[in-house]
């Protein structure tokens, strides 16, 4: 059976980056749904799929795809499907929402 992230990723007709497919082929991602919301919208069912804890992550909301990276100093990039890395600010909400700059994650989300 395909992994859950593969056989998201190829519904969305997104392709894997390089790290991505070399984390699939050694370990199991984390994989947590979530709820996301996307530039002030409903909530929608998401899902965040961990490559590396604290330091790579990404989150699938419908056939979209956002990836994360985090330096370890406070820095954190993101790019959405397969536009370029641009440094993004975290933030939390009063509804206990995690957001960098126009997307929102709640639930269960794993910091480290």
């Amino acid at each position: 059976m395909l992994p859950l992230l593969l056989a998201c990723s190829l519904l969305a007709g997104a392709p894997l980056t390089p790290a991505l497919s070399q984390q699939l082929s050694q370990q199991p991602l984390t994989r947590v749904p979530l709820r996301c919301r996307l530039d002030g919208g409903p909530w929608r069912d998401c899902l965040m799929v961990v490559e590396r804890m604290g330091e790579a992550w990404q989150l699938l909301l419908g056939s979209e795809q956002f990836g994360f990276q985090h330096d370890g100093s406070g820095q954190v990039q993101m790019r959405r499907g397969q536009a370029p890395w641009l440094p993004v600010q975290a933030r939390w909400t009063a509804d206990a929402a995690l957001c960098w700059d126009g997307i929102c994650a709640q639930g269960n989300i794993p910091l480290d």
